[in-house]
């Protein structure tokens, strides 16, 4: 088996193998920046590192198990190899865990279909596939196969339909792409919110950190969703003021070039 400096490489087989990962699936990942370019020997042979066997596992059980797009996985992968420390992934690890076993026991609502979200909501089957797409929600097959949606993507399900009702219809111009901008702005900020949790509470680790790491993050997430609300709705009152007052200052300038 060949090395390269003193590890030992592997054939696409092998990873095939060792991962339970189609081929063609590990080539999306490396086309989509998830896993780095293998060692190429010639135009149809590449050896892989073996860790891309790890790496690979991971990226299986964020999709699966915790149900993250693609686009968040690569930046969680790109953050942590560069930027935090085995104890701040640990922090993240044990908060996150118990974050998640809170959110089970709070979601009082049985997954929903994507037909029966459509017909209750009034929110078209295309814009609910649309935002998925987008990567505002994200399915998880039932028992029987059948493709459904969990509390947290029916509230914003529900939200988006509050939108649309609201006046913000596609009609007027609002597809579910404009929307993306939202998702992306959050994206970033959750990942450095996770970031920075997890490196302060490295730095002074709690002594029982399996019960009180869950109950901070849930308390952050509350009491940080109403800051920022507040917040955004400031800066939105701002910069209508400002884009008002720029428009009253052309308007003076185009009276005076008129006299």
């Amino acid at each position: 088996m060949p090395e390269k400096d003193g590890k030992k490489l592997l054939k696409m087989s092998d990873l095939v193998e060792r991962t339970g990962v189609r081929r063609q699936t590990i080539h999306f990942y490396i086309n989509s920046g998830l896993l780095p370019p293998p060692l190429k020997t010639g135009k149809n042979m590449a050896y892989y590192e073996e860790t891309f066997v790890e790496r690979i596992r991971l990226i299986k059980e964020l999709q699966l198990k915790r149900f993250l797009p693609l686009s968040v996985i690569k930046e969680i992968l790109s953050q942590a190899e560069g930027e935090l420390s085995i104890s701040d992934l640990n922090v993240i690890k044990i908060g996150g865990e118990g974050l998640l076993k809170l959110e089970e026991l709070k979601s009082a609502r049985e997954p929903e279909s994507l037909a029966r979200l459509s017909n209750r909501t009034g929110l078209p089957l295309e814009d609910i596939e649309e935002m998925e797409r987008w990567e505002l929600i994200s399915s998880v097959p039932n028992e029987h196969g059948e493709k459904v949606y969990r509390d947290s993507d029916i509230r914003i399900i529900e939200a988006f339909a509050n939108i649309r009702k609201g006046g913000l219809t596609k009609e007027r111009g609002f597809g579910v792409d404009l929307f993306r901008l939202h998702a992306d702005f959050i994206n970033m900020l959750a990942i450095e919110e996770v970031k920075i949790f997890g490196r302060k509470f490295s730095e002074n680790f709690p002594e029982d950190a399996s019960v009180l790491l869950p109950k901070f993050a849930e308390n952050a997430i509350e009491n940080i969703n109403t800051f920022i609300n507040h917040v955004r709705r400031k800066k939105i009152l701002e910069a209508v003021q400002a884009f008002s007052q720029k428009s009253d200052n052309n308007r003076n300038m185009q009276a005076e070039n008129m006299r």
